[in-house]
């Protein structure tokens, strides 16, 4: 059974359809990036799953059970959609043991959250005082605070310093691939989302445009190789014979359709120096632009 299955959502606001028939799976021990442009339908998605908004059609389950199914919630789902909602009046471990007590967990366990997050040196602190970064982690703390198996989190770096996003990422990873966490993580930050997910859905206008595994979405099947050589008079009528597309551009050709072992070894038959082979790989980034729109200007 998946961790989180979402299938054929569908949620309307008057004439928008934010979420328009989205289907993907979330498996525990793995981590997967909700990636879209402002507006694509994302915390639509992650409200629907929550419980916080009701789907026009569609399921959205977590553990095979709608979240106001499950019998003790913050034991089974961990959440972050925004890092605001604290009493700014309250200490962070005051907050954290308000939730367990409202939860039946140990007092102890809002100690072991802020120690997991690394703000056991400011419990005693009221959140007011708290940086955007801190109020992140307090709000990590509150997802972690009943050992949960599946972790949804919207934008989870947001407002850490670049020691913390490094230390981020090994949490993660940690909850995922060694404690067998399912972890959903929505962001618009495509490069730190490459640091860590395993698997990718991409969602645009409400509907899904492409999902699976980061290798595969970035895989260099189709990359083009960058050549470099003093032979272009030579070499581009060997490559086309062999079946590769040639585009010459300012000094280099830019080759697809044949690895660079293959290149190479069509350079050596044709007696022609090359000074630079380089496969081009694409970056989620890019994928991104490309299955969006969002790089047309």
């Amino acid at each position: 059974m998946s961790a989180i299955e979402i299938r054929n959502l569908c949620k309307a606001f008057g004439p928008v359809r934010a979420v328009d028939g989205v289907s993907f799976t979330v498996e525990p021990g793995t981590i997967t990036g909700y990636l879209g442009p402002n507006g694509a339908g994302k915390t639509t998605t992650l409200r629907s799953l929550l419980g916080l908004c009701t789907a026009d059609s569609g399921t959205a389950l977590v553990n095979g059970q709608r979240y106001v199914e499950l019998p003790h919630p913050l034991s089974e789902v961990g959440a972050v959609l925004e890092a605001t909602n604290f009493h700014p009046g309250r200490t962070a471990l005051n907050h954290l043991r308000v939730l367990c007590a409202a939860a039946r967990l140990p007092r102890e366990r809002a100690t072991e959250a802020l120690d997991q997050v690394g703000l056991a040196d400011v419990a005693g602190k009221r959140v007011q005082v708290f940086s955007l970064g801190m109020r992140q982690r307090l709000a990590l703390a509150t997802a972690l605070i009943g050992h949960p198996k599946v972790l949804i989190l919207d934008e989870p770096a947001n407002g850490l310093d670049p020691a913390g996003i490094q230390w981020l990422r090994g949490f993660l990873r940690y909850l995922s691939h060694d404690q067998g966490a399912a972890v959903l993580v929505s962001s618009h930050v495509l490069a730190e989302v490459e640091q860590i997910v395993d698997n990718v859905v991409i969602i645009a206008k409400g509907r899904l445009v492409r999902q699976g595994s980061l290798a595969e979405l970035v895989s260099n099947g189709d990359a083009a190789v960058r050549v470099r050589t003093t032979g272009t008079a030579e070499l581009v009528p060997a490559l086309e014979g062999a079946g590769a597309t040639v585009d010459q551009q300012d000094g280099f050709l830019r080759v697809r359709g044949l690895g660079a072992e293959d290149i190479g070894r069509i350079a050596l038959d044709a007696k022609v120096v090359l000074s630079e082979v380089t496969t081009e790989r694409s970056d989620l980034q890019q994928v991104f632009l490309e299955l969006t729109g969002e790089g047309q200007g």
